[in-house]
């Protein structure tokens, strides 16, 4: 399995807080976004809470079925989080940084 590429629809500012979020929080992130709750999971960042209220429900589900494929793919690998696996370690910016840009065309 390789790394799931985000959707268009799911803003640069998110996919940078989904790299440093756990399999078990990104699966309620995905929970979160698909139903009416007010009740976020824990470890979600506020600035995510806050950010979910200003998406359409195109945009949101996006990111659900998004979050999911990145939770079974750190999942499989055993990790705890998609930075985790794509630190390099040095001053140079991070693999996935770099990959999530190239997505986005930046």
């Amino acid at each position: 399995m390789t790394t799931p590429t985000p959707p268009n629809a799911v803003p640069d500012f998110m996919l940078e807080q989904f790299a440093e979020l756990s399999p078990e929080t990104l699966r309620g992130v995905g929970d979160y976004a698909r139903t009416d709750t007010y009740v976020a999971p824990d470890g979600m960042p506020d600035s995510l809470k806050e950010s979910f209220a200003l998406q359409n429900d195109e945009t949101l589900a996006a990111i659900a079925d998004y979050v999911d494929e990145l939770a079974a793919f750190l999942e499989e690998r055993e990790a705890d989080s998609l930075a985790a696996i794509t630190d390099t370690g040095d001053d140079e910016e991070k693999w996935g940084h770099k990959k999530i840009l190239e997505w986005h065309g930046g």
